[in-house]
């Protein structure tokens, strides 16, 4: 849904209550796992949910030896990734998949 939102429309411009509606629309006591991004957007050739906030930034805004100022867009990004994962948590069901990373998994 976040990733739709993101290619659709910018940030600021959100249905707040479309979005609430969407994570918390299933069937009574239906057991739900919500997730913020998965890996696999990668594989089918889509980027994940902190390249599409952050995207190039995300290699050069985020080191203090590279740009001695802090990126506004790494700050907006991290800032909107950690709202998003909240909304998830907070609203998505009975259940949170937190993603680790993959790189103890070759």
């Amino acid at each position: 849904m976040f990733i739709k939102l993101l290619k659709e429309s910018t940030d600021d411009a959100w249905d707040v209550g479309h979005i609430c509606h969407t994570l918390t629309n299933r069937r009574w006591k239906e057991k739900v796992v919500a997730y913020a991004e998965s890996h696999d957007q990668a594989i089918v050739g889509d980027k994940t949910l902190a390249f599409w906030l952050m995207d190039a930034e995300m290699y050069t805004g985020m080191s203090i030896f590279q740009s001695p100022t802090p990126s506004i867009c790494v700050d907006r990004g991290l800032a909107l990734h950690k709202m998003i994962r909240m909304l998830v948590m907070g609203l998505g069901g009975e259940a949170y998949l937190n993603f680790m990373g993959n790189e103890f998994g070759h």
